[in-house]
Order: C-alpha cells, then structure tokens, then sequence
C-alpha cells in the first residue's frame, strides 16, 4: 500500500486550520494572544504556612494521617488548629496555648488612618485611590505580622508539638502519640 505524504499533510493543515476539527476536546494553544499582557507574578500564594508531617500520626480512635504536605489554619473561633490538604480538611488540633501580639499605639494609629482613608475613597467611588490605599494596607499588615511558620516536633515524652505562627498570633497544639 502506498501513501501519499503530500496529500496527508494538505489534508491535515487544511482541517487543522478550518472550522472542523477531529479532537476530542478543543485544546487551548499555548503563549499570549496578541490582546493579552503577560503576567509578571505567578498566583497569589496562601497567606497559612505549610507543614511537613514526617511521620503518620494516629488517634485514640485508630483514625491516621498520612505523612505529608498540609496546610495550617486557626480556626475561628482559635480553639483549633485544622489541617488542611488539597483544600480538604484532614484534622484538627485543639489549642493548648495561644498568643497574640499587641501592636504599638503608632502601629494602630497608622492602622487606623489607612482603613479610614480605604472607606473614604471607597464612599466617594475613587477606583485608583482605593486600590492604591488597599495596596498600602496590605503592606502594613505585611510589616507589621510577625514571621509566617508552622513546625512540629517529637517531644520524647509521648506527644508531638505543633507550632504555629501567623497574623500576629502563636499558637501551641498537643498531639499525643
């Protein structure tokens, strides 16, 4: 049997770019159409440290979690420390111990003043000034929090420490063995 190779690539290049196409699924070329601005950050990442599990932990009940990568999250009500894996929860930790910081009189005076000036702009419909403002909050709250980070370590007494800081509060779990 024999093929004509001319006659496949014709046929392929006039289907590929004609209204008719043969894949299952319209695939999405890669690279920037000429209206569109390249990104100069990637996503915006999660504001809650990560925490790597060395080791499977096990409740009173037989119930496990997997070593692995989590997220940790403060709960509402900042009674618990939950676990949080492909944005599913895993566990929760109750919380022994929790510590806020205090902030200076500058530091809320200056708090203050940017959320004031973040609802005058918002009232009186001011798009620019508002983000602008919104950016300036953001950054305060930055500077102002203390380190992002969560740890766990094996106590040798039975129990695992979990450690976590964010937002200006540290906050201490007990996790038995």
């Amino acid at each position: 049997m024999i093929i004509d190779n001319n006659l496949i690539a014709y046929d392929f290049m006039t289907d590929f770019n004609g209204p008719a196409r043969h894949y299952p699924a319209p695939f999405y070329p890669s690279g920037l159409y000429e209206n569109e601005t390249p990104k100069k950050h990637g996503p915006a990442s999660s504001e809650y440290p990560n925490l790597t599990l060395p080791c499977t932990l096990y409740d009173e009940f037989g119930n496990s979690i997997p070593d692995g990568y989590y997220m940790v999250v403060l709960s509402q009500d900042m009674k618990y420390l939950e676990l949080y894996q492909s944005n599913k929860l895993k566990a929760k930790v109750r919380v022994a111990k929790l510590v806020e910081k205090m902030y200076t009189d500058e530091e809320r005076t200056e708090e203050d003043g940017l959320i004031a000036k973040l609802e005058y702009y918002k009232i009186n419909k001011k798009l620019k000034k508002y983000r602008k403002a919104e950016e300036e909050l953001a950054a305060f709250k930055e500077r102002t929090a203390a380190d992002t980070f969560a740890e766990i370590s094996d106590s040798g007494k039975g129990y695992y420490i979990l450690k976590y800081q964010c937002r200006g509060k540290i906050a201490t779990g007990i996790i038995q063995k």
